[in-house]
């Protein structure tokens, strides 16, 4: 597991995404959350249980119609054990 001043220098990295991504009108993401939840043998009822999200906002992040908030991708990687670069990156 990475620590915290990675995951901080990571927030801001992401953060200037979020904001440019933002400005630029939605320019998407590409994303492994279908790869990791089948990993896990979760349905995406079950991904959002552990998310706090509906089951169609998870459909809506896998098939790249909803690019999660920041503290939802965080929520993320912190359920996957993951650092949020690896599931997350910009097309």
């Amino acid at each position: 597991m990475h620590g915290v001043g990675h995951h901080v220098g990571m927030g801001f990295v992401l953060q200037s995404y979020w904001l440019a991504r933002g400005s630029a009108g939605g320019a998407g993401m590409n994303n492994r959350l279908r790869e990791l939840r089948a990993e896990h043998e979760w349905s995406q009822a079950r991904l959002g249980e552990e998310l706090g999200v509906s089951r169609q906002t998870v459909n809506a992040i896998e098939t790249g119609k909803y690019d999660p908030s920041l503290p939802l991708a965080f929520r993320i990687a912190r359920v996957f054990s993951l650092p949020i670069e690896s599931i997350f990156s910009g097309e």
